[in-house]
């Protein structure tokens, strides 16, 4: 499976700096910041709480069979960097 790979930095109104990647496939590239929304949301972070983001697409690869497993069931995989 090729997925697509969506490189997101955040910067919190408190300091706090998150990256991590969006991985998703074909199906689902009109989803990446949804599910940027959600997965910070599960982290806590309340997008009132963002003081910069950007969400930029990096590139495409062939995934591993756990990431291809969490497509297929979520839509998208998180890789927390």
């Amino acid at each position: 499976m090729k997925i697509h790979v969506y490189d997101t930095h955040v910067h919190t109104t408190t300091g706090q700096y998150i990256h991590f990647d969006v991985l998703v496939d074909d199906d689902n590239v009109n989803h990446v910041a949804q599910y940027a929304k959600r997965y910070l949301d599960s982290l806590g972070v309340s997008t009132n709480n963002i003081e910069q983001s950007r969400c930029n697409f990096c590139h495409s690869e062939m995934a591993p069979p756990e990431v291809q497993e969490n497509i297929v069931l979520h839509g998208h995989s998180i890789l927390r960097l």
